[in-house]
């Protein structure tokens, strides 16, 4: 008999002190239909608390994205689990689109999605082929991202803590997952069908900002070593052709990156 795999929602949220955030999330959906994992970081003296069977909730004290989807890697009991932010609002069937992805690309660890943005248009530009990919240059967020929980498990997989909100490198976080997925060997599928609405932009629309150019220039140390510094310059002069930054803001861009570059070898030998 062949068995369906589960699939199990992540939902980084914080300081919360009730559940009324969900209807947001899954707007006229039965929530019992789905199995839900909240990791509540709060400093409130109240914690989150579910009476709601298939919603669980953690508690936790400490702070920062990466952290807190770590903490639901450790925990998760679904076979598959979608990352989620709270304030994104699934489609109808989102779980029906999963689902059936996975039997599509029955080989794939990871497989990303599309998202719309308020005008249920594309948040921004995919790949125009669908199926299993190798490339670790296609920007990812967050909310597209599902895995199989076992596999990330198997190889000790976990998010960068120095990388993601609450940190000095806050993006990138989702591309350092990825690419450790395809280290371990793993499979990777893009599946061309959108699962969500979220209205915030994309940290990648926000190219030209210190705290993307520290984020994306430490991910790239990781990959390319001592090479990133001829990567910043192209990376600099790509910036200013698309007008991500002035001709004058070059030299301020170039500089952060190597502060970026010196900050993560700082805490990669600290590790």
């Amino acid at each position: 008999m062949i068995v369906k795999p589960t699939l199990e929602i992540m939902i980084s949220t914080m300081n919360r002190s009730d559940l009324s955030f969900l209807g947001g999330m899954f707007p006229d959906m039965d929530l019992s239909l789905y199995s839900i994992l909240i990791i509540n970081q709060t400093k409130l003296n109240q914690d989150l608390v579910s009476t709601t069977e298939g919603i669980r909730v953690i508690n936790s004290r400490e702070f920062g994205l990466s952290k807190s989807r770590n903490l639901a890697i450790e925990n998760a009991i679904g076979d598959i689990l979608a990352i989620a932010d709270d304030d994104i609002e699934y489609l109808p069937d989102f779980n029906k689109t999963i689902l059936r992805a996975y039997k599509k690309y029955d080989q794939a660890s990871l497989i990303s999605f599309q998202f719309l943005d308020e005008n249920d248009q594309l948040q921004k530009k995919y790949s125009k082929s669908e199926g299993y990919t190798t490339s670790t240059k296609r920007p990812l967020s967050s909310v597209e991202m599902t895995f199989r929980v076992k596999d990330v498990r198997e190889k000790g997989i976990k998010m960068n803590e120095n990388f993601g909100l609450g940190t000095s490198f806050p993006s990138a976080e989702e591309q350092i997952f990825k690419d450790s997925l395809l280290r371990h060997s793993l499979r990777v599928a893009f599946y061309a069908k959108p699962i969500l609405k979220h209205s915030r932009k994309t940290s990648a629309s926000n190219q030209g900002t210190p705290g993307f150019i520290r984020a994306i220039t430490a991910q790239k140390y990781l990959v390319y070593k001592n090479w990133t510094y001829l990567w910043l310059l192209k990376y600099v002069l790509f910036l200013y052709r698309y007008e991500y930054i002035s001709f004058f803001e070059q030299p301020k861009a170039y500089k952060i990156g190597i502060k970026a570059i010196n900050d993560i070898k700082i805490l990669e030998n600290e590790a």
